[in-house]
């Protein structure tokens, strides 16, 4: 009888061994197709963002491709801006009428009337006029 209990004990341990080898592997099966999906998942995520990084890096060299242009214009503008000042002032140190002209507009567009601009700058009544229009155009006609 001390056989038949011992064969009956390593049979029931051989099975419950068996049956917990079994629920493990299924367990370890579960985990590992559960791990597989996520990293399907993050590989397309990866995929993803690695476009998404591409579109941006190209973008972002356009944008400094046209940062360059800008400045370069910018520049350009600058010193065309520069150099119209330099002429205008030139022009306006050769011709010594311009001042009085200049004048005239800065008084009128002060609220100066016309015959004060006639009386302070030594105008003709028909070129203060011609003043007013240019400078005030909805008043002056």
């Amino acid at each position: 009888m001390d056989v038949n209990l011992s064969l009956l004990i390593a049979v029931v341990a051989l099975v419950v061994s068996v049956l917990l080898t079994t629920v493990i592997w299924l367990l370890g099966r579960r985990k590992l197709t559960q791990l597989s999906s996520e990293l399907l998942h993050h590989q397309q995520q990866l995929s993803s963002m690695k476009k998404q990084l591409s579109i941006t890096a190209s973008t972002l060299e356009e944008v400094q491709a046209r940062s360059i242009v800008v400045a370069k214009n910018t520049e350009s503008t600058a010193a065309a801006l520069a150099d119209l000042h330099k002429q205008l002032t030139t022009l306006g140190e050769q011709d010594p009428e311009s001042k009085v002209y200049q004048r005239a507009a800065a008084m009128l567009q002060s609220g100066a009337s016309i015959d004060e601009v006639i009386h302070s700058c030594d105008l003709p009544e028909a070129e203060v006029q011609l003043l007013l229009k240019i400078h005030h155009p909805a008043t002056g006609g």
